[in-house]
């Protein structure tokens, strides 16, 4: 069965950013290849199932039913939720940032 993905405007200017950041200021081209991989190969497996992944370890978060999925090798994660055939990304973040005051609810 094939989930819809939709990708917020939040969430788009999240990756947005993270690739000035990686490109621009750290001047780590790699680095940034290397996030989109992980990035899309996530998005792959969502379209899939969803459910494969956890819900929020955060309390609050898993109480509304959000899941995050982790990027291996990084210390990035996308927070999501689903709805019906429907899986939105509200955001992509460093495990260093307060992440959960930053999902819109």
């Amino acid at each position: 069965m094939a989930y819809n993905l939709v990708i917020t405007e939040r969430a788009d200017e999240q990756t947005d950013s993270l690739a000035g950041y990686l490109v621009n200021d750290l001047k780590n081209t790699g680095a940034f290849l290397h996030l989109l991989n992980e990035i899309d190969s996530v998005y792959d497996r969502l379209e899939e199932n969803p459910y494969q992944f956890p819900r929020s370890t955060d309390p609050y978060l898993n109480y509304k039913g959000y899941r995050e999925a982790l990027l291996s090798e990084m210390s990035y994660r996308i927070v999501f939720r689903i709805e019906m055939q429907t899986v939105y990304i509200v955001g992509i973040f460093h495990d260093l940032e307060d992440y959960v005051k930053k999902v819109e609810l």
